[in-house]
């Protein structure tokens, strides 16, 4: 369902990529069209200024919206499938990237554990893969999400803008930065501390775009963020579909 073969990697500081068009253009209309109501999200103040509506946040509310909805119930089976987290794998594999995915196999795990105790070797601990995605919503005046750079248990993340044709006006911003910290004690964040703005230089920015998908690997380093936004309409949101493959 998602299109990688147009994707172009940036490699420093951390491996960063933007793939276009995210989808087939009937696909991306269905989703942008059935995006949820926004009194279903659970605001985030301590993210910065954002809306969330995922397994996390308003899970009951979340699980209720996307079985009810045709284009987010085939996208979530989507999501949740063998093929996506392969897919996904093997696209950074073509890029370059080797995660050590996929998992071994059950028989295979076995037989490494069985071995590793044989041997009076450490017994070897392979991770649950998982894939999920998130709803999330920013108002045009001010919204924006602090530097960091994720969670240590995310693996991959993708961003998706969920925009109809003509709906955004560049001037309000909106876009993903690629940040770095002023002070070098600060840039190894693998526990995902947050910074200020006035902490950190903009190294690049990615801006908001339709029909888009920008992924990135979690990294010590991969400081991102989005700027406070210039609209002067509180009704407009900067709408997203956040994909996340994570281990335990």
């Amino acid at each position: 369902m998602l299109q990688y073969q147009n994707i172009k990697f940036d490699y420093e500081p951390f491996p960063i990529g933007v793939a276009r068009p995210a989808f087939v253009p009937d696909t991306y209309r269905a989703l942008v069209e059935s995006f949820p109501p926004i009194d279903l999200f659970e605001y985030k103040a301590d993210k910065g200024d954002k809306y969330s509506l995922s397994q996390v946040n308003n899970p009951g509310k979340y699980r209720r919206y996307v079985q009810s909805s045709a284009p987010w119930r085939a996208f979530h089976e989507f999501i949740r499938s063998g093929a996506f987290v392969s897919g996904a794998v093997d696209m950074l594999k073509r890029n370059g990237f080797d995660l050590g995915l996929p998992v071994p196999g059950f028989a295979e795990r076995l037989y490494l554990k069985a071995r590793a105790i044989k041997r009076g070797n450490p017994v070897p601990h392979f991770p649950t893969i998982k894939s999920r995605f998130e709803f999330s919503a920013m108002p045009i005046t001010g919204g924006n999400i602090l530097p960091h750079t994720d969670h240590p248990k995310k693996l991959i993340t993708m961003v998706v803008p969920m925009l109809r044709d003509d709906e955004w006006n560049d001037a309000w911003g909106g876009g993903t930065s690629v940040v770095w910290p002023k002070d070098k004690s600060k840039i190894f964040n693998r526990m995902n501390h947050y910074l200020g703005f006035d902490d950190v230089e903009r190294r690049n920015a990615f801006p908001f775009e339709p029909n888009q998908c920008l992924g990135f690997i979690k990294t010590n380093n991969s400081w991102h963020a989005v700027w406070p936004m210039t609209g002067n309409d509180p009704k407009v949101l900067r709408k997203t579909l956040t994909i996340n493959i994570e281990s335990s």
